[in-house]
């Protein structure tokens, strides 16, 4: 209970600072919610209902009618005021240009499931080709089959994710056609259980998926085959063998369940971290996920939601920690034995 305790309390300052520093550098970022709309409005000034060449009282009167913000209030103020209403009630408050008035977690609950959709599928795929990779490499170790896909392994990691990204996007859907170049969904379809909908969330979703996948599959492959090759000698491995098993369930199902362990923290709070990494992917796929609003919002000073965007992100991955500390000792029983010892 003393560690809990310990483990709560770090997580709760960690929390704490994160969001605290995430506050104060958001609102210095250059400009903000009002310079936005007034360039928005200056430069389109027919979508606002105004004339060519607005007079200043009429940006003013449409500036109040969609803005709930009040600005020139000193920085700690709004601080307080933030905090407070997030502690005594909940809020993470409203948006202020992307959809004013509108709360910050209805607009994000609409495009959550959206990137936990992307985010998880291609952490599923990606863990279960780190392990059948991995372990394979390891059980043949020295092989050319090792040598050739730990060279290619440690080449495609080297590129960064979002270099495949755009190469993907490029090629398969502005060369060759073969899929959409941007959305989430067939805009000809009904959205619903049907074929023709579905066959279209996996199609605007098959390339930023492959780009998830690659985001941590270089790490976990090499990570598990290391795993893989230190418990090569153990007795239960020789056992295996005098059954009889072949050579790939050998170093799947008995070398990989006990080489993954060690990886199992950095997989769980690489759940979390993927919505983090989602923000550049979907900004490159046009995939209106959290990532994307998240982006839209930095670029539209939209401060109140990018700010909530960071707090339940940064939360997550937090959470993603404390789980993976406290579930450890039930996937590895020996890490108890240790602790009580």
């Amino acid at each position: 209970m003393g560690y809990l305790r310990k483990r709560i309390l770090q997580a709760i300052i960690t929390l704490y600072a994160i969001v605290t520093l995430g506050f104060v550098l958001i609102r210095m970022m250059p400009g903000g919610p009002v310079d936005y709309l007034i360039g928005e409005i200056l430069a389109n000034p027919g979508q606002y209902g105004l004339p060519p060449d607005p007079e200043l009282s009429e940006v003013q009167e449409v500036l109040d009618s969609r803005l709930n913000y009040t600005p020139g209030v000193p920085i700690h103020e709004q601080y307080i005021n933030y905090m407070s209403a997030l502690v005594t009630e909940g809020s993470l408050g409203q948006s202020v240009v992307i959809q004013p008035g509108v709360s910050n977690v209805e607009i994000i609950l609409r495009r959550a499931p959206w990137t936990i959709f992307l985010s998880s599928v291609g952490l599923v795929y990606g863990l279960v080709a780190s392990i059948i990779f991995g372990s394979t490499m390891a059980y043949y170790e020295g092989s050319k089959y090792d040598i050739g896909m730990t060279s290619a392994i440690i080449f495609t990691g080297a590129i960064p994710y979002y270099v495949f990204a755009i190469l993907l996007v490029t090629y398969f859907s502005w060369d060759l056609g073969w899929f959409p170049r941007g959305g989430r969904v067939n805009p000809d379809s009904t959205p619903g259980l049907n074929y023709k909908f579905i066959a279209g969330v996996f199609e605007h979703a098959a390339l930023p998926m492959i780009s998830t996948i690659l985001l941590g599959f270089a790490g976990n492959a090499l990570g598990l085959r290391a795993n893989s090759i230190r418990v090569l000698g153990e007795p239960f491995l020789r056992n295996a063998r005098l059954r009889g098993l072949s050579s790939y369930t050998i170093a799947t199902r008995y070398m990989a369940r006990n080489a993954i362990l060690p990886m199992y923290t950095g997989i769980v709070i690489g759940i979390s971290s993927l919505l983090g990494g989602a923000v550049i992917i979907e900004q490159i796929f046009t995939y209106s996920g959290m990532g994307l609003l998240m982006y839209d919002a930095a670029i539209q000073r939209d401060f109140p939601l990018l700010t909530a965007n960071l707090i339940i992100i940064t939360s997550l991955y937090v959470i993603g920690t404390l789980l993976a500390d406290f579930t450890y000792a039930l996937v590895d029983p020996r890490a108890e034995q240790s602790s009580m010892g």
